[in-house]
C-alpha cells in the first residue's frame, strides 16, 4: 500500500507522525511504501521518502507567503510528478490549507485520484472566515480528521465524514502541573515564553520579547526567568541573537522541551497558536499574542473583519467577543511590550485570578481527551475508511442573497393579489372537475410525484385524465404542445416526460394558458384535470387545490409566496422535510419504494433539495460512496455520466440516478444506472380528495 502524507509545519509534523505510527503499529508486517512532505518527526519514520522538508515551507501571512510563493510551487510540482508515478491509495494533508488545497486541485484531474482516500486533516478555521472553503474540503477530500469537538458538530451539519477522537499532542502532554510551586519567589519569576516555529513569527515576534520581560521585571521588582522551548527543526542562534539575557531578565533555552516548560511553569507569553491551549490543558495560563507583517495585518483586518478570539483556549470555551477572552489576547498593533507586560504583572498580583483560570485550563482536557490511546483510535478510523470509504451528503447551503430574493419575489405576488382584489377580478374557474398541486417554495417540495399519486387514484376510479403543465419556455404563450411516449426530453422539459412515463394513459398538454388548454382537454373527453404547478397563477382557480410545503428555509431555496398565502390551500401536505412550526396543520404523507437498491453507488443527480432526497435512502440503508450534484433540471453532459460510470465501477460501485434524471439519458447510459424509484405511500388523503370532488 502506498502512503502520502503531508505535514508542512512543525506542529502539524507532530500530529502526523503519532497518527501515522500508530496506523503503522495496527498493521505489523504489511508493506508499505510512504512518502510525503514532514518535518524531523514524520521523517524519523522508517521507509519515510521525504519529498520536502517541513523546516522549509514555514510561511505564516498573506504577505510571508507570496515570498515564498516560486519555492513553494516548485515543491508542488515536485510533488505531483512524484504522485503521478507512484499514485498512492491513501493521502492524508495536515493543516496548511492554501498550500493542500492547490495541490489537490492539481490531482483532482487524474484517473487514480478518485479511487484513493483522501483525509483532510485538522482543516483551515472555515467557520473564522473563507466558509467557502468547506465545498472545496467536500469535493476533493473524502472527509476530514479533526481536533476539536465543536469542528466535529461543524463538518457533520454540513454532512461531511468526521473522523475526531480527540487530540493526539494534549493526550501524550505532560499530566498535571507539578513543579508549579516554584514559579516565583521573593526576588524572581519564572515564566514560559514561546514566541513561535514559523520564520515570520519569529521575525515579528522575537524583538518584542526582550522589552516586553524588562518592563515585566520592572512592574514586578523582581527578576525574570524565562524559559524558551527550542522547537524541533530550528537553530538555537536563532533564538540566541534576539534573547540576550541582562541583569533583569535570564533566558533558559530548551532543546525539544515545550510539554515539560509549560508543565513546570504557572504563566506564559504565548504566541497564537496550538501552543496556547497546550499551555492551558497543563495549567499554564497564556497571555496570547501575535504580530505579522503589516500589510498582512491590514488586509487581515480590513477583508476577514473577524472580531471574535484567536487563542484556542477562549474558542473551546464558547468566547465570542475578542473583548470578553477569558485568557487576555493582544493582536496586531496591540501586541505591543507595555500592555503585554501589563497584562503580565497582573496575574502576578492577583494570584487567585491565576488560580481560577489555571484550574479553567485544565478542565479542557476532558473535552479534548474523550479516552486513552487518541492516535490509536484516530489509526483505527483512518482503517476502516480504507476499507469501506465513507460517503457524504450535500446539506442545504443558503445566503442572505436567496433569502432576499424570496422576500422580493414573495411580495411581488402579494402585491398582485392585492391589486386583483381591490380591482374585484375574480379568477376563472376550470370547465371540468380539477385539482391544483402546487408550492409556496420555487421547486423540491414534490409537486410532480404528488401529480402523479393523484392522476393514478383517478384512472383507478375510471376517470379520464388530463394534465397541464407550464411548459417553461417549451411553447409559446397562446400555444399548446402536447406531449407523447417517448417525445424528446429537451422539447418537453424533464417533470412533463417523467409524468408521461409514469402515468401513460394520461393526457398531458404544456401551455402557459391554462385556460386554453383546459378547454382543449375537455374537447379531447376528460373527466378530470390536474394542473401541475400554478398557485401563483392568479387567471384561474381549481376546484381543490393541494398545497405542499416542506421545511426548507428562505434563505436555502427562493420562495414565490409568504408562508401566510398557505391559507389559500385546500389540503395542506407535507411529503418531504422535518416537521416544523411553520406549518404546524400540514399533513404528513410518507413514501414507498418497490425495491432498496443494495451495493455500493455513487450518484448523480439534478434535483432541487438533493439533501432530502439522500437522507431518505440513508435512512433506509442505502449508501452513497460518493455524491455529485447539477442545478435542477439542469442536463446531463454524456460525457462526465460515462466518466463517473467508468470510475464507480473500478470503485466496485454502481452510479444512481433518479427518475426525473432517468427521462433525460440515452437508453445506452441510462441502462448502466441504478434509478432511485420512490412514490407516494397509499393515504386516506387521496380517498377524501376525490370525495370532495363529487
Amino acid at each position: 500500500m502506498r502512503i502520502f502524507v503531508s505535514a508542512a509545519e512543525i506542529s502539524s509534523d507532530l500530529q502526523a507522525e503519532k497518527i501515522l505510527r500508530a496506523y503503522l503499529d495496527l498493521h505489523p508486517g504489511k508493506s508499505f511504501e510512504i512518502c510525503g512532505i514532514g518535518g524531523p518527526a514524520l521523517r524519523s519514520i522508517p521507509g519515510f521518502r521525504a519529498l520536502a522538508h517541513a523546516e522549509d515551507m514555514r510561511a505564516m501571512g498573506f504577505v510571508e507567503i507570496l515570498s515564498k510563493y516560486f519555492f513553494l510551487r516548485g515543491v508542488l510540482n515536485r510533488v505531483v510528478a512524484w504522485l503521478d508515478r507512484n499514485p498512492p491509495d491513501v493521502m492524508i494533508t495536515v493543516d496548511y490549507p492554501d498550500f493542500h488545497f492547490a495541490l489537490m486541485k492539481r490531482l483532482r484531474s487524474r484517473s487514480w485520484f478518485r479511487g484513493a482516500v483522501r483525509i483532510c486533516g485538522i482543516p483551515p478555521k472555515v467557520w473564522v472566515w473563507r466558509s467557502r472553503r468547506v465545498e472545496r474540503i467536500r469535493a476533493d477530500f473524502t472527509g476530514v480528521w479533526v481536533i476539536f469537538p465543536f469542528e466535529k458538530a461543524f463538518y457533520e451539519a454540513r454532512g461531511i465524514p468526521v473522523i475526531y477522537e480527540g487530540n493526539p499532542l494534549i493526550s501524550d502532554l505532560v499530566s498535571g502541573a507539578g513543579g508549579k510551586d516554584s514559579w516565583i519567589t521573593s526576588d524572581e519569576v519564572r515564566i514560559a515564553v514561546l514566541p513561535g516555529s514559523r520564520d515570520g513569527e519569529l521575525k515579528a515576534h522575537l524583538p518584542i520579547v526582550g522589552p516586553t520581560l524588562t518592563e515585566f521585571s520592572q512592574l514586578t521588582g523582581k527578576r525574570i526567568c524565562a524559559e524558551v522551548p527550542i522547537p524541533p527543526g530550528l537553530d538555537e542562534s536563532t533564538f540566541s541573537r534576539e534573547l540576550v539575557s541582562t541583569d533583569r531578565v535570564h533566558y533558559r533555552l530548551i532543546p525539544n522541551g515545550s510539554a515539560e516548560v509549560l508543565a513546570r511553569n504557572s504563566l506564559g507569553l504565548i504566541k497564537s497558536g496550538t501552543s496556547t491551549l497546550e499551555a492551558a490543558v497543563l495549567g499554564c495560563v497564556p497571555v496570547i499574542f501575535y504580530r505579522m507583517n503589516p500589510l498582512s495585518e491590514w488586509i487581515f483586518k480590513r477583508w476577514v473583519r473577524y472580531t471574535g478570539p484567536v487563542g484556542l483556549p477562549n474558542i473551546l470555551l464558547g468566547v465570542k467577543e475578542r473583548a470578553r477572552s477569558v485568557f487576555s489576547e493582544y493582536l496586531g498593533a496591540d501586541a505591543r511590550p507595555d500592555l503585554l507586560a501589563t497584562a503580565l504583572n497582573r496575574l502576578v498580583e492577583q494570584p487567585d485570578v491565576l488560580r481560577e483560570l489555571s484550574e479553567k485550563g485544565i478542565q479542557l482536557r476532558n473535552s479534548l481527551v474523550p479516552g486513552a490511546g487518541v492516535p490509536r483510535a484516530i489509526a483505527m478510523r483512518i482503517s476502516e475508511w480504507i476499507l469501506n470509504p465513507p460517503h457524504g451528503t450535500v446539506p442545504r447551503s443558503g445566503s442572505a442573497m436567496i433569502g432576499v430574493l424570496s422576500f422580493l419575489w414573495s411580495s411581488l405576488n402579494r402585491v398582485r393579489r392585492w391589486v386583483r382584489a381591490l380591482a374585484g377580478v375574480r379568477p376563472a374557474g376550470l370547465p371540468v372537475r380539477s385539482i391544483l398541486v402546487g408550492n409556496l417554495q420555487a421547486g423540491g417540495a414534490g409537486k410532480t410525484p404528488m401529480v402523479i399519486a393523484i392522476a393514478k387514484t383517478a384512472i383507478a376510479r375510471g376517470l379520464r385524465v388530463g394534465v397541464i403543465s407550464r411548459g417553461y419556455g417549451r411553447c409559446n404563450p397562446g400555444t399548446l404542445k402536447w406531449v407523447g411516449p417517448g417525445d424528446p426530453v429537451e422539447e418537453t422539459g424533464d417533470e412533463p416526460a417523467e409524468i408521461k412515463a409514469a402515468v401513460p394513459e394520461a393526457m398531458l398538454v404544456l401551455s402557459p394558458d391554462r385556460l386554453k388548454a383546459a378547454h382543449e382537454l375537455v374537447v379531447k373527453g376528460v373527466d378530470l384535470i390536474i394542473v401541475d404547478d400554478g398557485y401563483q397563477n392568479l387567471g384561474f382557480k381549481a376546484d381543490r387545490t393541494v398545497l405542499l410545503v416542506t421545511d426548507v428555509k428562505r434563505t436555502e431555496m427562493p420562495y414565490r409566496d409568504f408562508d401566510s398565502e398557505a391559507a389559500g390551500g385546500d389540503y395542506l401536505i407535507q411529503l418531504k422535510g422535518r416537521s416544523s412550526n411553520r406549518f404546524p396543520h400540514a399533513r404528513r404523507i410518507g413514501w414507498k419504494v418497490t425495491e432498496v437498491p443494495t451495493g455500493p453507488l455513487w450518484l448523480w443527480t439534478a434535483i432541487a433539495d438533493p439533501a432530502e432526497l439522500i437522507g431518505f435512502y440513508e435512512a433506509i440503508g442505502v449508501r452513497f460512496r460518493s455524491v455529485h450534484t447539477a442545478r435542477d433540471h439542469a442536463h446531463p453532459d454524456p460525457s462526465r455520466i460515462q466518466e463517473l460510470l467508468t470510475a464507480s465501477k473500478a470503485e466496485g460501485a454502481r452510479l444512481a440516478i433518479t427518475r426525473k434524471d432517468a427521462v433525460k439519458l440515452a437508453p445506452s447510459l441510462r441502462d448502466q444506472c441504478v434509478i432511485l424509484g420512490r412514490d407516494l405511500a397509499e393515504d386516506a388523503f387521496f380517498v377524501e380528495l376525490f370525495e370532495g370532488l363529487q
